[in-house]
């Protein structure tokens, strides 16, 4: 009895010893400068250990720390992982899927205390180095100010400050680490000058209501592009084309209206050229100083296997390629709904004077499938490295 006595107490004294030694290394970490320990603990990282990381302490200092971490990590990483948000009815909420890099399948993303999402209609996305922003959208059938924020490297979700004002409608795009919306606001109150563009930065978690110059408020903006992170091109619902430089925040409409402007959606700028979903399985492109569309040539292939399909979703897949989404129902007596993806890598030629932009299909698949789903409705993808 008296060695077993012994025994624990031995046990015990060894554990006490480890526990202090573990505390003195972990007190080590933290004499270690902030941007010597981030340089070199960077390259080594992946996502699983910046999860690791994030539950060691919560210490505010380490927060930041991580922050920088992932920021860092972000720009020198090769793993790039598509996620989508959608909706799968008849499921009650629309919900987090990330695509599989090898076996090229969507997986649902488990969430622990994952919030049911209040808006579906009228929410606007902005994507940053290592998560998702879903901004306002309607609750209850009015306009919310509530912000959430899809963290990619732990897999959770979390509220962020709200807005100033409820918005539903508006776009978002990201410049320098500030997160810019524009309209989406539905009364007179709200719709006055200086409530129209909201700003939130980052970095201190705050927003701002930016006072700026417009001669039109329209309610709904559906597109919102930033051009060279100097101008911002916006988009309303009657096709009305305003820009403004990024320094001065003067909206100017150039007298040009968008036709068409309800089948060019998705509109995003890559390579110095702007680029939107056409109909058809079409990708049309043009460079911000011009107003005539051009069709991305390549994709006739595509277009005939998948006869008379509608791109849903066109994102930046990579540096230089591109994800297109489109649904499809096989011809069989199952008719399984099947969301299809394809990576598409962008080149331009000159012909004859003319530049022209071929598109080459790197690969297609379907990444979705499920007899029990009655249609779907995919509300953001994009591809983020983590």
């Amino acid at each position: 009895m008296k060695g077993r006595g012994a025994i624990r107490r031995c046990s015990s004294s060894s554990l006490e010893l480890k526990t202090k030694k573990k505390e003195t290394e972990v007190c080590g970490l933290w004499s270690v400068p902030d941007d010597v320990f981030v340089h070199c603990m960077a390259p080594h990282l992946s996502r699983l250990d910046l999860v690791a990381l994030s539950m060691v302490t919560r210490r505010y200092r380490f927060v930041a720390v991580l922050h920088e971490l992932r920021a860092l990590r972000s720009r020198r990483s090769r793993d790039l992982y598509m996620y989508v948000f959608m909706h799968t009815y008849p499921d009650p909420s629309p919900r987090w899927f990330v695509l599989h890099p090898v076996k090229r399948r969507l997986k649902p993303v488990n969430l622990n205390l994952y919030p049911a999402p209040a808006t579906l209609a009228g929410s606007c996305f902005v994507k940053t180095a290592w998560g998702i922003y879903i901004i306002g959208g309607l609750m209850n059938g009015k306009p919310t100010s509530e912000v959430t924020f899809f963290d990619c490297t732990d897999h959770q979700v979390c509220s962020v400050a709200p807005m100033k004002i409820a918005r539903s409608g508006a776009s978002a795009c990201l410049d320098r680490q500030k997160i810019y919306v524009f309209g989406g606001c539905w009364d007179d109150v709200a719709a006055d000058s200086s409530n129209w563009v909201e700003v939130y930065d980052i970095e201190t978690g705050t927003w701002e209501l930016l006072s700026v110059f417009t001669p039109k408020m329209p309610l709904k903006i559906q597109q919102s592009v930033v051009i060279y992170q100097k101008y911002v091109y916006v988009v309303d619902e009657d096709g009305q084309l305003f820009n403004s430089s990024t320094s001065e925040w003067k909206f100017e409409a150039n007298g040009t209206t968008e036709s068409n402007l309800e089948n060019r959606n998705d509109w995003l700028f890559a390579d110095h050229t702007l680029f939107c979903r056409g109909t058809g399985g079409k990708i049309l492109w043009r460079f911000p100083v011009d107003l005539d569309w051009n069709e991305v040539k390549g994709l006739e292939e595509l277009q005939q296997q998948h006869s008379g399909f509608d791109i849903i979703k066109l994102c930046v897949y990579s540096s230089d390629s591109m994800a297109i989404f489109w649904e499809a129902r096989p011809q069989g007596p199952d008719q399984i709904l099947e969301l299809w993806c394809a990576q598409i890598s962008m080149t331009k030629h000159p012909q004859g004077g003319v530049l022209e932009i071929w598109g080459n299909i790197e690969w297609s698949a379907p990444v979705l499938s499920d007899s029990s789903y009655t249609g779907l409705n995919l509300l953001f993808a994009g591809s983020i490295s983590v």
